[in-house]
């Protein structure tokens, strides 16, 4: 039996963009009608929170630059290229609760090793196009923050919550919002980072692309109602700062949601509504907020995401009406049985990320409101101390603060977290990969596009010319297949063929009433199976076939001002109407792909090289596709580029009318013949051209096919297994398509049928795990 990973397919109502490539960053992240966006395509991520990145790039004791490279070198390869990070502690080392060691021991007293380390860590995720979110304070004292910055201005010791607890710690920091001196210190903290010069890159920081987002604070809060109006107002002076420094980079605030404004949204909103604040943020502790009982943590885990997805709705809807981004920026869950080691299962906690990761990959398809997640927080390759279970000097970073249990909420590099977060994260990249060329194309085209997409995760779509319509020495029998007949099934892919139709005929030139043919399609598509069509349409000039080809100046008189445009026009009226009539039994119009102006590198057709310029072809297909998608509002078709055989990319690419223009790249190439010399020659030519077009759609992001191929007759009975097999297999292709068995030509035929030579191998080809028929994409 034929084993095929899952396979998501959604209905997607909008249309999604390229995504960036792997090289260097050179580009800010900006926002796009609440979405992220680099280089104007979509930014969608799942991150981690990486607060001690710029102590582990220090050269300090603490400094850790070889265990740095490695997470970071595992992080970008499992996925995760967005990191939260804290610019750096305040306050002097030696406080048990507090990170150590601190970046501002004084106010603007720095540990150069630090900023050094920060250097550092932005240069390396420069190189690896991962993005940093710098958070500057914090409302706790795991920090410094408030507390510290209460401190230094004369507000008396700051109290430690372990130590003191909690009421006094919140007393004492409620002062935070009215301290102006306090504000003072924090404005000149950040005019000094913001304006520091990278000392390995030599870029400003105000000038760095890997800098995503200027954060304000970690969790800013109001700490009492009387603060409301305070809070608010500093944190928009602070922003409106940070706008008059940079205005290059992303600012937000690093707020909870409503956990952090006194369970008001409406304050949520105003500081959110900000327009120096670019997207907004939220949090959420299921643990902290008693929605999970550490005691039973399997019993209560549904709980939590029921929670968690009414807590984050609320805050979507919100960023929708104010049309900015949000983040999930922090969110954590301890493991299965509350242990802090890397023993202990995660089965609950994956459960609950991906739950989260959901939301991301559906906001995705979309390009909705909620741009990402980053969980709480990385482990990586550190690991908890034996002996005690609070961080002490000298023990790894593990993303949980000083003051909670180390491995609490770690996510480490064994942990069955990371192959889910790279799952999601590999279908987020599938996702903004590519996209149809159409704007406004429908969901069901949408969805055809990414089930082709995805079906190369899983094998080859095998195809067959008119399958349906009639075979080897049969004519028009319903349900009837060649390729039934010998292995069971019907072919994956359904090839038609629509010339004549530009002339109003009836049946095509295969002798296929066209009213045969949309019930056939249709017939297909409720199998399963996909429609391909190719289209040779008549010579205008000529009023012959599309094979007479004696004249060069056809194309030209059918593009713009030459003396057949307008005829042409009522040509693609006809094909337009063609089109708009396929549609299924809801009426919903039948997604297909149209494979126009096919071996366009021959001499054979009106279209073909001898006959046009590159230019004039170009200008023909971007007129068509123009005209039945923007004049005619033809939204449910696949556009597919075929030359012949090709031998270099810049020959296939020299007619190529554009990415926006093209979704899917092939080639036609037949064999000629039984000699071992004739068998080479087809083996070499199917070899370099599935090269040539793999390699092209991988740099355009296109999905790459096998448009025609064959050998008319199959005189070599082990054609399938011994030469066309072992050279697809070398390849990532999506389909590949044998021509028709004529009814009325016995000797054109290209699939087998019942009782010729061929059908063991034939057989043996289908069976083959990489092959896909029309049964395995249902499955799919």
């Amino acid at each position: 039996m034929k084993k095929y990973y899952t396979l998501l397919l959604s209905v997607f109502v909008t249309v999604l963009f390229s995504c960036t490539g792997n090289k260097e960053i050179t580009s800010f992240v900006k926002v796009n009608n609440g979405y992220f966006e680099i280089d104007n395509k979509p930014y969608y991520f799942i991150g981690t929170n990486f607060w001690y990145g710029a102590i582990l790039g220090s050269k300090g004791k603490e400094g850790d630059r070889e265990r740095l490279l490695k997470e970071l070198d595992f992080m970008q390869k499992n996925g995760i290229n967005n990191l939260r990070i804290l610019v750096g502690a305040d306050g002097q080392d030696g406080i048990p609760s507090k990170v150590m060691p601190a970046l501002q021991t004084e106010p603007g007293k720095y540990n150069e090793e630090l900023l050094d380390g920060l250097d550092f860590l932005l240069s390396e995720m420069g190189k690896r196009k991962m993005y940093a979110v710098l958070y500057f304070t914090n409302s706790w004292e795991w920090s410094g923050g408030y507390s510290q910055y209460l401190a230094w201005t004369g507000h008396g010791k700051a109290p430690v919550p372990a130590v003191d607890g909690w009421p006094a710690f919140g007393k004492y920091v409620e002062q935070y919002a009215s301290c102006d001196s306090c504000m003072i210190l924090l404005k000149n903290h950040i005019k000094h980072i913001i304006n520091r010069k990278n000392a390995y890159t030599n870029l400003p920081y105000m000038e760095d692309p890997a800098i995503m987002s200027w954060q304000i604070a970690n969790e800013p809060r109001t700490f009492g109602d009387k603060n409301k109006e305070l809070y608010k107002n500093w944190l928009k002076e602070i922003a409106a700062y940070i706008r008059s420094l940079d205005s290059n980079h992303l600012i937000s605030t690093g707020s909870e949601g409503t956990a952090g404004s006194e369970s008001d949204i409406n304050l949520y909103e105003s500081v959110h509504a900000d327009p120096n604040i670019d997207y907004l943020t939220m949090h959420i502790w299921p643990k902290n907020w008693s929605w999970l009982d550490p005691q039973n943590i399997s019993g209560t885990i549904d709980t939590c995401i029921v929670k968690t997805g009414e807590y984050m709705d609320k805050h979507i809807a919100l960023a929708r009406k104010l049309s900015k981004p949000i983040v999930l920026e922090e969110f954590g869950l301890p493991r299965d049985h509350h242990q802090y080691d890397s023993d202990d299962s995660t089965s609950c906690r994956d459960k609950y990320y991906e739950s989260i990761f959901k939301q991301v990959l559906t906001h995705a398809t979309k390009k909705d409101v909620l741009a990402g997640c980053n969980f709480w927080a990385w482990g990586g390759f550190g690991r908890p101390s034996c002996g005690h279970v609070f961080w002490e000097k000298g023990d790894n970073y593990l993303g949980d603060p000083a003051q909670e249990e180390q491995g609490l909420n770690a996510v480490f590099d064994t942990d069955n977290t990371i192959s889910l977060i790279k799952k999601y994260d590999t279908k987020i990249k599938n996702l903004l990969v590519a996209a149809p060329i159409d704007k406004k194309c429908t969901p069901e085209t949408l969805a055809l596009f990414w089930k082709i997409k995805r079906t190369l995760d899983n094998g080859i779509m095998y195809g067959h010319q008119d399958d349906l319509a009639y075979g080897h020495n049969w004519y028009r029998e319903q349900d009837r297949s060649d390729t039934k007949d010998v292995c069971g099934d019907y072919p994956a892919l359904t090839g038609w063929e629509i010339g004549h139709v530009e002339t109003g005929m009836e049946y095509n030139l295969d002798s296929i009433y066209f009213s045969d043919m949309k019930r056939y399609m249709k017939e297909a598509h409720q199998r399963g199976s996909i429609n391909t069509i190719s289209w040779h349409g008549d010579n205008i000039v000529t009023g012959n076939n599309a094979w007479d080809c004696k004249q060069d100046s056809v194309v030209r008189s059918v593009l713009p001002g030459g003396s057949n445009h307008e005829k042409y026009m009522v040509w693609l009226d006809r094909l337009a109407a063609f089109f708009s009539d396929l549609k299924d039994d809801q009426g919903t119009n039948i997604p297909v792909i149209f494979r126009m102006y096919h071996e366009h590198t021959g001499n054979w057709f009106w279209w073909c090289k001898e006959q046009c310029t590159p230019e004039e072809y170009k200008k023909l297909w971007i007129m068509t596709v123009d005209y039945l998608r923007n004049t005619k509002n033809i939204h449910h078709l696949l556009y597919a580029y075929s030359p012949t055989d090709v031998n270099t990319e810049d020959s296939f690419l020299e007619r190529y009318p554009g990415d926006d223009y093209v979704d899917i790249v092939g080639f036609d190439c037949y064999a000629y013949g039984t000699k071992p010399e004739e068998l080479k020659y087809y083996t070499e030519k199917m070899d370099k051209s599935l090269e040539v077009v793999c390699s092209v759609a991988d740099k355009t992001n296109k999905i790459p096919i096998v448009g025609e191929t064959g050998m008319e007759g199959i005189k070599y009975y082990t054609f399938f297994m011994e030469i066309l097999y072992p050279i697809l297999s070398k390849y990532p292709v999506a389909s590949v398509l044998l021509w028709r068995n004529a009814f009325d030509k016995p000797d054109h035929f290209y699939a087998p049928f019942a009782g010729h030579p061929s059908c063991n191998d034939f057989k043996v080809f289908i069976k083959k795990p990489r092959i896909l028929t029309c049964s395995n994409l249902k499955e799919l």
